[in-house]
């Protein structure tokens, strides 16, 4: 560690001792001067603690990380989870444990994150085997089209900085296995778990989502249902998170009477509920969202124990603060966030929505108590889920009024599949089916709900200081009708001008019109702006492929506030004279738009001879080096474009030479 890890350190060290020696000298004697300043002492100790935490979990407080010396040949590391099946291979991170370079091996920290090829061994892998293995990993980089998910900010979040695809010829494994014993037993227990599942559960989708619910596995997850799930607002049933844990306590606490104890039996049946809770969270790899419902039961169970009030916000406060402390870029999941947010809203809304319709049958409470939590939920993530994820479900009360007293079935049922599936054939078959039978109901009333008109909004796009707006909105109106405070009807005006005028700042901030470059591997795709339309021209492969068409596209649509409505050519058709619009192709690779001359170079049919200008020449990956040797230096051009396909299979000189040192 650095010297400024140390400096902090003594720091936090020293801050703590003052305010626990005021703390004690105040139990003596009450003086409102040493009072407040043991408080503000406090919260410096804190924001002390809370330096030290980032910087340990930086790379650069270490001298030996692998961040900084990640020039070796050869690694030596450590699988730090369990390797997730992919379609060609198996991710898993790693923990670097040594590098070796020209002066031998030497010991090194940090995270990356590699996926194995699949093969015999590859399968064999599992959490805590040490591998030697080539170094051929790379840098995350960033977007490379503009607008596109950050993975270089993803997993810089989560400490992690190379990555790379390694073949069967790259690694072997050293027979070795480092493990913490805790987390090795979750894992074993996991992979005990989806065998009973594979067994039981026949249909694949059904399974995924059976996995999901019942212990948090997601990899077997159908992407068709689970766009379904999102687009009607219960996503969130899919993430164990507070309500997966907050059944299995009612549960518990049911079976195990705990509100008719008292004494030493309440005390022995709450560490039995904590115990639960705990090898609950461990099976589910200790999720942000279940780790932070596990703490607040835990100490609510605790209080009750030592017949003690409890305080929610206390409570979600200190599951913030404990996990915050373990690793600091929980702030910036989005689990994480969601998560807090859900809680504060559901704790302080739920009983306001649910006055509006009071009820005087047990089951006429229920649902308006469902409602209440549907809507209370809704209102405080919102905002969240339109800055990340685009889109609002607009019937979310009627899909979770009917999915989430579903979901509490399958999970019953689910924890008494786990405890039967491996000794009773009959019980487990049973349960799986009923559990089927659920889901397969629920997927049937996702699918309707969202093919519902106007079931969702989607491909909305606002900033992170209009996400700030909506919040400040929110809040200023809660403060104003709850406490009566007439100042707060002003800050929200204020807060939906602040909106406004954001959206027109970033309307204002976006070209009117705009000819685009995408970087996709070993394709090219073009596309030329126009007011809200946008014209594309992609290689066949990729006018094809849909789903890969639309993964690098579909940002820029958004963030760009663009029809979805867009029109895709074929560049084929480049060879040819053609008028799509406002692009006009005029044969051998040659389109024009806004008197602006582009050539695709893979497109030119004619041999060129003769020196030619035009403003934006586009080198793809079809045509020889020999060739563009010959070609390139007959071609004048403004604007050069080529793909990173070309650039790294060509020489560095090739580069420079036949781009005439441009690019």
């Amino acid at each position: 560690m650095s010297v400024s890890v140390g400096a902090t350190l003594g720091a936090v060290a020293g801050l703590t001792a003052v305010a626990v020696a005021s703390h004690f000298y105040l139990i003596k004697k009450i003086n409102l001067s040493l009072h407040l300043t043991s408080s503000f002492f406090v919260l410096l100790t804190f924001w002390s603690a809370g330096v030290l935490t980032m910087k340990v979990h930086s790379p650069f407080s270490y001298d030996n990380h692998f961040l900084e010396n990640d020039k070796g040949r050869y690694l030596l590391a450590r699988l730090s989870g369990q390797p997730t099946e992919k379609e060609n291979s198996y991710g898993c991170e790693l923990e670097v444990l040594k590098v070796k370079d020209s002066t031998g091996w030497s010991s090194m920290d940090g995270k990356v994150q590699v996926y194995f090829a699949k093969d015999s061994c590859a399968a064999l892998l599992a959490y805590g085997d040490v591998v030697f293995l080539e170094n051929i990993l790379k840098r995350t980089n960033g977007p490379a089209n503009r607008h596109q998910f950050d993975f270089n900010k993803y997993y810089g979040h989560k400490g992690i900085y190379h990555n790379g695809f390694l073949k069967s010829v790259s690694w072997i494994q050293t027979g070795e296995r480092e493990q913490n014993d805790l987390y090795a037993l979750g894992y074993s227990w996991q992979a005990a778990l989806k065998l009973a599942f594979d067994k039981y559960f026949k249909h694949k989708a059904t399974k995924g989502v059976a996995q999901a619910i019942v212990f948090g596995y997601k990899e077997d997850l159908d992407a068709e249902w689970l766009d379904a799930f999102s687009r009607t607002g219960t996503i969130h049933v899919l993430a164990v998170s507070g309500l997966h844990v907050g059944i299995i306590y009612l549960l518990l606490s049911t079976l195990l009477m705990v509100n008719r104890s008292k004494g030493k039996v309440l005390i022995l049946k709450s560490a039995v509920l904590l115990l639960a809770l705990f090898f609950y969270s461990l099976l589910t790899g200790f999720a942000p969202s279940v780790s932070r419902a596990s703490i607040m039961f835990g100490l609510i169970i605790v209080a009750k124990a030592l017949k003690r009030n409890s305080n929610i916000y206390n409570t979600l406060s200190f599951a913030c603060f404990v996990l915050l402390v373990i690793n600091p870029h929980n702030l910036y999941s989005v689990g994480f966030q969601f998560s807090f947010l859900a809680v504060i809203g559901i704790v302080y809304y739920k009983d306001f929505f649910r006055s509006w319709w009071p009820q005087s049958s047990v089951l006429g409470d229920k649902i308006v108590s469902l409602l209440a939590v549907s809507l209370a939920a809704q209102l405080v993530t919102f905002p969240l889920g339109l800055y990340y994820f685009h889109q609002y479900p607009n019937f979310f009360m009627l899909s979770n009024l009917i999915v989430i007293p579903c979901i509490t079935v399958i999970l019953y049922f689910g924890i008494v599949f786990v405890g039967v599936a491996f000794w009773s054939d009959v019980l487990a078959s049973w349960c799986a089916y009923i559990v089927s039978s659920y889901i397969e109901f629920i997927a049937v009333v996702v699918s309707y709900i969202q093919s519902i008109p106007y079931a969702f909004f989607e491909g909305i796009h606002i900033t992170f200081g209009q996400m700030i707006s909506i919040y400040a909105l929110l809040v200023s109106l809660t403060v104003a009708l709850v406490y009566k405070w007439k100042c707060g009807f002003l800050l929200a005006v204020t807060s939906v001008v602040m909106f406004l005028v954001l959206d027109i700042q970033y309307e204002n901030s976006l070209e009117p019109s705009e000819f685009i470059s995408f970087e996709v591997a070993n394709e090219t795709l073009l596309g030329f702006k126009q007011k809200d339309h946008l014209t594309l021209v992609a290689t066949e492969n990729l006018y094809m492929d849909t789903r890969k068409l639309n993964y690098v596209i579909e940002p820029f649509i958004v963030n760009e506030r663009l029809s979805k409505e867009y029109t895709i050519i074929p560049s084929s058709l480049s060879k040819s004279k053609q008028v799509f619009k406002d692009v006009h192709f005029l044969g051998n690779g040659v389109i024009v738009w806004q008197d602006k001359r582009i050539l695709l170079l893979d497109n030119v049919t004619e041999y060129i001879y003769k020196p030619i200008h035009v403003d934006v020449l586009v080198v793809g990956v079809k045509k020889s080096d020999a060739y563009l040797e010959k070609v390139l230096p007959l071609i004048a051009f403004d604007e050069l474009i080529v793909l990173e396909s070309w650039k790294k299979r060509a020489t560095e000189s090739l580069v420079l030479r036949i781009t005439g040192g441009k690019l």
